[in-house]
């Protein structure tokens, strides 16, 4: 009997030892200082985005019914005044163009139009967006110098460079959100189009992102965008900030396989790319005089306040100067080397010794600030 209450009672304690472990060892794990090494690295400062693409084209349109003949390669770049198809009047489908269009005066409709007026067969929706945009061509010869496409979608005339200002979102989407039909290859009708020519210069990607997430871009820097597996620098062109997003527009002069059809690019784009010493955004603190730093634990265990200047900041760990750097005012800092003990979450106490060891007082403090132009360690400029 005894030996059955041993066992019970053994086991309750078991219970409790394993209940402590759980939960109270944890909880002193909070309280205990948590530390790390300062090592060699790198940050990406990035933003996966859905772009719009943006660029300026002319849709070509047959000035009667013909039979085709392409003559230049698609995506090939042309000079102006080249022929890009050979265009054969198809007498037949004229004839029965002309038969269409009378009959359908005869009754009263289509208003003297002809056949290819009142019909363009799957086009129809596409040259009906383009209006009057499009430029007839008799011989198959474009006048505009640019990239041959035999794609059209029929956004080309509002999704142009001039309108980028106008546009909103909603109007992004929605011309953006279709799919190209490749134009005829052997035969088409009075008004179908038969080709297009995008200029060759200019073109811009637009997209949005939530306005406290935008302070990092401005207007004149340069990013870097993954367009088709390969990076390329571009130009911030513009930044319109709203109420809750803001309207990022680069500007690009690259063009990569599968361009000429594409609307949308799912992209990364990295605004900042550094090297230096790696911290965790939580080590950093203020000190009373408009410092920037860290604590630095040395050999004693004593907890060292020492500057630092970031230069890239990805909203967790940043990217920061060894040994010395120059501030703001032409002055070299004294500032954390390889292989130094980082305080990561500095207690109340250590900030409480700022406050001792550096008294408030009035002075110039521009000079001491984490990166250069006066840009926090936030990342944002």
């Amino acid at each position: 009997m005894k030996k059955w209450l041993i066992a019970i009672v053994v086991y309750i304690g078991l219970i409790a030892v394993c209940c402590i472990a759980i939960y109270a060892v944890p909880y002193l794990g909070d309280k205990l200082e948590r530390t790390y090494i300062a090592e060699y690295g790198s940050i990406d400062v990035t933003d996966e985005v859905s772009a719009f693409i943006v660029r300026d084209e002319k849709v070509y349109t047959a000035a009667q019914a013909s039979r085709i003949e392409r003559i230049a390669e698609d995506g090939k770049l042309i000079i102006g005044n080249t022929k890009v198809v050979e265009l054969t009047p198809d007498e037949e489908a004229i004839k029965a163009e002309e038969e269409a269009a009378a009959e359908s005066k005869s009754k009263g409709k289509g208003k003297g139009k002809t056949g290819a007026d009142q019909n363009k067969g799957r086009y129809s929706n596409i040259m009906a967006e383009l209006g009057d945009s499009v430029t007839d061509t008799a011989d198959g010869t474009s006048k505009n110098a640019g990239y041959v496409s035999y794609h059209v979608d029929g956004a080309e005339a509002k999704l142009s460079t001039n309108a980028i200002d106008e546009l909103t979102y909603e109007d992004f989407r929605d011309l953006t959100g279709r799919s190209a039909l490749a134009t005829p290859k052997s035969k088409c009708g009075t008004g179908y189009p038969v080709f297009k020519i995008v200029r060759n210069g200019k073109w811009y990607l637009v997209y949005y992102l939530p306005v406290e997430d935008s302070g990092k871009y401005y207007p004149g820097d340069t990013v870097t965008v993954d367009m088709g597996g390969q990076p390329v620098t571009v130009t911030i062109s513009q930044v319109q900030a709203g109420k809750k997003n803001a309207k990022i527009v680069l500007s690009c002069k690259s063009f990569f396989d599968g361009f000429l059809e594409m609307r949308n690019l799912d992209t990364k784009v990295t605004v900042e790319r550094a090297d230096g010493l790696v911290l965790e955004d939580t080590s950093i603190v203020d000190a009373p005089d408009g410092k920037r730093g860290v604590f630095v634990k040395d050999k004693l265990g004593n907890h060292v306040f020492k500057p630092v200047r970031a230069k890239a900041d990805d909203g967790r760990k940043c990217v920061v100067y060894s040994d010395i750097y120059v501030d703001d005012g032409g002055n070299f800092v004294e500032t954390i080397g390889t292989y130094d003990e980082i305080i990561a979450n500095p207690s109340d106490d250590d900030i409480k010794s700022l406050e001792k060891t550096n008294p408030k007082k009035e002075q110039d403090t521009s000079q001491d600030q984490p990166a250069g132009n006066t840009k926090p360690v936030t990342g944002e400029k």
